[in-house]
């Protein structure tokens, strides 16, 4: 364990070297988006009601969190296999998981400047305040991790890196429009309703709104079923990555 710990911190500042300018305008770049999505998203209703505010402001860090999983992870390994660089990562002598998480950490480290942004700026910007739970902290790390594990699942499975790519733009399209996670469930038809019930998107929005406001939100159910994916993806990852290449 101690070996591993002392391989993933190595491993950490080697990624955050190799990638800190990328990193930085990826911080920036995080902040304005979060606050586009409160501040543009609200243009689509007539008026604000608190509860659409609150939906906002916990949707906003939410899809910032799944974007980085299931988005930015598959492209950055679609984009270390077309250069050539994939492989040369994967023969370094630490454990390949320890890589997964190092490249995790950096990537959210630049996310959660834009994470916390959201939330403040929408309480503001809104007029409402925050009831923020102490559970706001394993709900973030649950929702990162999840995504995270799905996202690599994905782009060590597909057998061509541009599928990959393909997949992460059908996947942010899907999520952004027809996931509740900028507004309530009930607004979607009964049958993507059903299909919501399976699949995290929805119970991951839920526990952003369940740790920060006062929206009445199942959190219990919501944790088990993350915990449940989250779990599923890191077993599917694992035994992924322990294919030779």
């Amino acid at each position: 364990m101690k070996k591993w710990f002392r391989s993933y911190f190595l491993m950490m500042q080697w990624v955050f070297l190799g990638n800190r300018t990328w990193l930085s305008l990826n911080l920036i770049v995080q902040m304005c988006i979060a606050v586009g999505f409160i501040f543009g998203i609200s243009y689509f209703y007539p008026s604000i009601t608190p509860n659409i505010a609150k939906y906002l402001t916990t949707g906003a860090p939410t899809l910032i969190l799944i974007t980085v999983g299931l988005v930015m992870a598959p492209q950055m390994v679609s984009a270390e296999r077309m250069q050539g660089t994939f492989n040369y990562i994967w023969s370094l002598p630490v454990p390949r998981m320890v890589h997964i998480m190092a490249d995790a950490t950096n990537m959210f480290g630049s996310m959660l400047p834009g994470i916390v942004l959201a939330v403040v700026f929408g309480s503001v910007y809104f007029d409402f305040g925050l009831n923020i739970s102490w559970l706001v902290i394993p709900a973030v790390v649950m929702i990162a991790l999840c995504g995270t594990f799905l996202g690599y699942a994905m782009a060590f499975a597909v057998p061509k890196p541009m599928m990959a790519q393909v997949l992460t733009q059908v996947i942010i399209f899907i999520v952004m429009m027809f996931s509740p996670v900028m507004y309530p469930v009930a607004q979607l038809p009964g049958w993507l309703q059903a299909v919501h019930k399976v699949f995290p998107i929805q119970y991951m929005a839920d526990l952003s709104r369940g740790t920060l406001t006062d929206l009445d939100v199942n959190l219990g159910l919501a944790f088990a079923v993350v915990g449940a994916w989250l779990v599923a993806g890191f077993i599917l990852t694992w035994l992924l990555v322990r294919r030779r290449q």
